[in-house]
């Protein structure tokens, strides 16, 4: 007994000793404190306004011998010693603090810790200013609004990065105090637009604003802008008699992205008078509401906190208020993962264990976004590092069978296959301007004007990217930005509208009898754009005229049409058709001018 205590005993030392010569053996580095993968805010003092921020771009690693440290940054060798005293490196460390931070310290940042035996590696990482831009100085606006209709303020929110918080709020206008807004009837969508569901008397703002905040949490700031004065057209109904229909105000896209985890709002605002009422399905059934699952916005918003998997399907909304018809909208939320499953069957029961090119997957980069059981690899959040060979090994002492498949993310920043154009139209038309785009995932299609997102009302962006613009007025001429992102990136391209005054009759025709023989005039009388060349096609009877085949048909420099010596044969309805150019072709109505009876004498 104690022959083999004593053997236990020296074995154990000689264990710890083992332990010991390992420890300070020579090992390549390894990163223990490196930055999230993402990006890095900082923020810059404004003169004479602020205090500096430092802020530090983590990296340390341990390894025998200690690692020595280097930076690139945009993909070049990066010399912080250069920076003055503003960039610092921690002691022993490869930690860099800046500390005062200015605008070109914005790029990709990488850290390499070395010695004799390796590298390694820590995550680039974006570090980029925070900044909170002002609003457009400008005077309060006096905008009119129907009482009981539905109407809409729109926040032309100042640029910012992170985007900033946008809110509306009221602000007296004797003292300059505000306060939030907090009614059933109101409602902000996601761009920052204030949505009416209908419009009241109490609406009505002679001793205050609404004013339009813009919020950076990280700048600790906000900014005011965009104050509006709104005068309410009263009915003289009574509120029983001014009633209308649900009509759609502001609504997510169909196809919506969910990330799991993280907290997702679905919208669905609708105007009317009453009020009207929102009831949500999934997938046909009626939502059951919990702590998780829960209504935003009095209802015109279903909110999930944390999404998982389950979360995925179709969601409704179904709107009514008692007049008219009750309206629907179905938005689809997604999920971006991939499943592989690996069964397998024999006596004895066979051992499942997951390869990833070609080493065991618990030897691979650990992803915090896979998860491995016996028989399921799940990756969610997909992106391009995920591609690779996946495998399935089953093995029991009789033999092993293997399987293994590729897996291919297709992960492609937005790309503009068709931009923009410059494209005319006359007033009172509805116009189309074109933004076709590529990406992996499908790029979100946004359309900004003058800083505002165009979104609802009379703006549609379509599936394929495309602005539709309804009843186009002379103030939507301008410029127009398509602006595509995915989570590889984002671009932009910009096109313009023209509009012009449409073609109309200035003067009635009238029918008349004229004797054969005798001469034939047909006036124009029409007014069009100064800016078009108008050319004008005369037909008889549905039929093009041909002059030159017909010459005592004749069209005059004021684009008049001639009949010399009439016959009964030319008795018929003429018409003039407006065409411009093929540089300035819009779409034009037709001119009719009426008929002529030529009588026989």
């Amino acid at each position: 007994m104690w022959r083999q205590s004593t053997i236990l005993a020296a074995l154990l030392v000689a264990l710890l000793c083992a332990g010991s010569a390992e420890s300070k053996g020579n090992r390549p580095p390894r990163i223990t404190k490196q930055p999230a993968p993402g990006e890095l805010l900082f923020k810059v003092a404004q003169q004479n306004k602020e205090s500096d921020n430092p802020f530090i771009i983590e990296c340390e690693a341990d390894g025998q011998p200690e690692p020595e440290y280097s930076w690139i940054k945009n993909g070049k060798k990066f010399d912080w010693q250069a920076y003055d005293n503003r960039m610092l490196r921690q002691p022993g460390r490869g930690t860099l603090v800046i500390t005062i931070p200015k605008d070109e310290d914005r790029g990709h940042y990488q850290c390499f810790a070395s010695n004799e035996f390796g590298t390694a590696t820590s995550n680039s990482v974006y570090v980029r200013k925070a900044e909170l831009n002002a609003f457009k100085d400008e005077a309060a606006k006096t905008l009119e609004a129907v009482e009981g209709e539905p109407f809409m303020l729109k926040c032309a929110a100042p640029d910012g990065f992170p985007s900033p918080t946008v809110n509306w709020m009221i602000q007296e206008s004797i003292d300059g105090s505000i306060k939030s807004i907090n009614n059933s009837r109101m409602t902000l969508d996601p761009e920052g637009n204030l949505w009416f569901s209908n419009v009241t008397r109490e609406d009505a703002s002679s001793d205050f604003y609404y004013a339009c905040s813009a919020t950076s949490v990280f700048r600790s700031e906000y900014k005011i802008g965009n104050k509006v004065l709104l005068d309410v057209k009263q009915m003289g109904v009574s509120a029983s008699q001014n009633k209308h229909p649900p009509v759609r105000q502001y609504v997510s896209r169909r196809q919506s992205l969910a990330l799991r985890g993280k907290r997702m709002e679905l919208f669905c605002i609708y105007g009317g008078t009453p009020l009207p009422q929102t009831v949500w399905s999934k997938d046909g059934q009626r939502i059951q509401w919990s702590d998780r699952i829960t209504q935003g916005h009095y209802g015109k918003s279903l909110v999930i906190r944390q999404t998982n998997f389950d979360d995925a399907g179709t969601y409704t909304c179904d709107v009514s208020n008692g007049v008219g018809n009750a309206q629907s909208f179905s938005i689809i939320l997604n999920d971006e993962e991939v499943v592989f499953e690996c069964r397998a069957a024999g006596v004895p029961e066979p051992k499942i264990s997951w390869i990833h090119n070609g080493k065991p997957i618990e030897q691979s980069t650990p992803n915090p976004r896979r998860t491995v059981t016996d028989n399921t690899i799940r990756i969610i959040n997909l992106v391009k590092g995920d591609t690779g060979n996946y495998g399935c090994n089953a093995t029991n002492s009789l033999g092993y069978v293997y399987k293994d498949v590729y897996l291919n993310v297709q992960a492609e920043p937005p790309t503009i296959s068709e931009a923009p154009a410059a494209v005319s139209t006359v007033d009172g038309r509805n116009v189309t301007i074109k933004c076709r785009v590529n990406g992996s995932p499908k790029p979100l299609v946004k359309w900004l004007r003058a800083s505002n997102w165009l979104t609802g009302g009379r703006y549609n962006v379509q599936a394929n990217g495309d602005l539709e613009i309804q009843d186009v007025t002379f103030s939507d001429a301008g410029k127009y930005t398509c602006y595509a992102q995915n989570k590889f990136g984002e671009i932009q391209a910009d096109g313009s509208l023209v509009v012009k005054e449409h073609t109309r009759i200035t003067q009635e025709p009238q029918n008349y009898e004229v004797a054969a023989g005798q001469s034939a005039t047909f006036r124009c009388n029409e007014a069009h754009d100064d800016t078009l060349e108008i050319e004008i096609d005369w037909w008889k009877d549905g039929q093009s005229i041909d002059f030159e085949a017909q010459p005592r048909f004749v069209k005059t420099n004021d684009n008049s049409l001639t009949i010399a010596k009439t016959m009964e044969l030319d008795s018929g309805e003429y018409t003039g058709s407006a065409t411009p150019p093929a540089r300035d072709r819009v779409a034009l109505p037709r001119l009719s001018l009426g008929g002529m009876s030529v009588q026989h004498t």
